[in-house]
């Protein structure tokens, strides 16, 4: 594991660790949704939707040989999505422009072991759990072409 991922993991455990009251994860989450500048419209196709969210999201990759980069967007669906946008953001924060064996060599069960997966409804459990599938898949394909 790089220095540089590892870095994001310890800040996003210390940003949970000092969560004092139990709404402060969904202010966070909320506040990164919030922040999240989204994408253009013209990368929303069919082929990029994640399966399983209760909103529409969206997540479009792209590699430059070396990292990977991901755009990101929910749109509204049987719920609120600023709870999923904020799950994505947080995805990104761990994830967005870092190299596959970066990616590949992070735990999933980080996002448990902080505490995230508490509270969560299922279908938004589900929703985050394919998002980050999703992510080490697209590490998986990346890491191959690239040693090709």
């Amino acid at each position: 594991m790089s220095n540089a991922i590892e870095k994001r993991l310890e800040e996003i455990r210390e940003k949970f660790a000092s969560f004092t009251d139990p709404d402060d994860k969904w202010k966070f989450l909320l506040d990164l949704a919030k922040a999240h500048k989204g994408m253009d419209a013209s990368l929303k196709a069919e082929k990029f939707i994640i399966v399983g969210c209760a909103s529409t999201m969206y997540l479009v990759p792209s590699f430059d040989g070396e990292k990977i980069h991901f755009e990101m967007d929910v749109e509204g669906g049987t719920t609120n999505p600023l709870i999923s946008r904020g799950l994505g953001a947080l995805a990104l924060q761990v994830y967005n422009d870092m190299a596959p064996a970066d990616i590949l060599s992070v735990d999933p069960a980080f996002f448990q072991q902080i505490g995230l997966n508490v509270g969560l409804s299922p279908t938004r459990s589900n929703g985050f759990a394919s998002l980050v599938k999703q992510i080490y898949l697209y590490a998986r394909v990346f890491a191959a072409l690239a040693k090709k």
